[in-house]
């Protein structure tokens, strides 16, 4: 260390041991170091001064020693001292907070006996004290008795009960309100003619169902199903042509053809025209399906209808010249008149061109002794259906009959394919 006066330089070597006891941030600064040490020769010159004797920097190294040893040896004492209490008194298994809580707070503590007591109180059945038992006391006591007229007021048997009082009175009330509104509502019916112009409306209803085109959609998908059915036997083949134009002037009539197929002979087509409702008249029907076996390049044809509208002399299978008038009864899913047609007619075109060719030779007479048959069959199975249906349907006699006839039909029409 330099020191600088006004006499003379003094040069004086510090201990490393009394530089290493000076903080890091004043050792590494030399400006701040060096006035530290100044001030520190400063104020152990004034400190000889005052007490009159010389101190070496040996003993005041020790000094500072001694007190720094007996800081450390506080501190660690203190710090045992700290953790035994806190052990002892807070967080130790056997402290003095784990012990009360424990009495307080455990499983035999203060709370849990207050809690079970209160618990036992509450809800144990078996003890007299309990809450329960003691609402059922003093319920015993001021309802005895209540039991018996609550049983005696509801009982629905007793002509004497309030209750049944009660509903006798309502039912009457009703009866009378329900009479009161009919009454009511017949006169207002009646004022505006309600009845009248239901039945008008349904008629219209009716009338545009019967005309509409949809109707006679699906009256054509109903009869291609019956006609499949029937075409799967036989490998015929079944064409839906509704919607379908032909020829320049794309004409859309010939809803369904029937092309039948047989080994050994071309194919043959039949024309179906498929109207539902009564908007059309045979007439009409036999003109359309003319000009529908035209357009499909058919042998012949067969205008179908329901049988509803045909007129009450009129047979549910008639023939013009060498196309057919057939009535089904849709609405019942019958379309045993169809089948029974195309069956027959089927049978015959086969049979005409089996002859016409000269390659076999077929019985014609028994051909159409079995068609003929067929026909007369079909006629009385309609016969008796319409008086079934017009009659009592139920009866099982009557239904076994037609069930017999429909099967006999079915025969006749079998024996004549057997003989193609």
């Amino acid at each position: 260390m330099n020191s600088i006066s006004s006499d003379s330089d003094y040069n004086l070597l510090v201990p490393i041991d009394i530089l290493n006891k000076i903080p890091d941030d004043i050792k590494n600064d030399p400006d701040r170091l060096r006035g530290h040490l100044v001030r520190a020769l400063k104020i152990g010159l004034l400190a000889i001064e005052g007490g009159e004797f010389t101190l070496s920097t040996e003993r005041i190294e020790n000094a500072i020693d001694s007190t720094i040893n007996k800081y450390q040896e506080f501190d660690a004492e203190f710090e045992e001292s700290l953790s035994l209490l806190i052990d002892r008194k807070l967080t130790g298994d056997e402290s003095q907070l784990a012990n009360r809580l424990s009495d307080s707070f455990g499983e035999r503590g203060d709370l849990k006996k207050r809690l079970d007591s209160i618990f036992d109180d509450i809800s144990n059945p078996d003890k007299a004290s309990s809450v329960p038992n003691r609402v059922t006391a003093v319920m015993d006591t001021k309802f005895e008795g209540v039991e018996k007229e609550i049983t005696s007021a509801l009982d629905m048997a007793s002509e004497d009960s309030p209750l049944r009082h009660f509903l006798n009175e309502q039912r009457t009330n009703f009866t009378k309100l329900k009479s009161d509104l009919q009454a009511e509502m017949d006169q207002i019916k009646s004022a505006l003619k309600v009845d009248e112009l239901l039945q008008s409306k349904e008629d219209e209803i009716s009338e545009l169902k019967e005309k509409s085109t949809g109707k006679g959609i699906h009256f054509e998908n109903d009869a291609v199903d019956a006609l499949q059915d029937i075409a799967d036997l036989f490998g015929d083949r079944i064409e839906h042509t509704g919607g379908e134009g032909v020829g320049k002037s794309r004409s859309k009539i010939g809803d369904i053809v029937i092309v039948i197929i047989s080994p050994g002979i071309a194919e043959i087509r039949i024309a179906i025209e498929a109207k539902s409702g009564k908007s059309i008249s045979r007439k009409e029907l036999i003109k359309q399906t003319r000009g529908g076996v035209k357009m499909r390049g058919a042998v012949c044809g067969i205008g179908l209808m329901e049988r509803k509208w045909m007129g009450v002399r009129q047979h549910v299978v008639g023939q013009e010249d060498e196309n057919f008038i057939v009535g089904v009864d849709w609405d019942n899913d019958d379309f045993l008149a169809l089948e029974v047609v195309y069956r027959t007619l089927r049978a015959q075109l086969i049979a005409e061109e089996i002859r016409s060719s000269g390659e076999d030779e077929i019985d014609v007479d028994a051909l159409r002794k079995h068609l003929t048959q067929a026909k007369t069959d079909l006629g009385l199975f309609q016969s008796m259906k319409g008086g079934a249906s017009s009659a009592i349907t139920t009866l099982e006699d009557l239904r076994n009959n037609l069930d017999i006839v429909e099967k006999k039909v079915k025969e006749q029409l079998s024996k004549a394919e057997d003989l193609l």
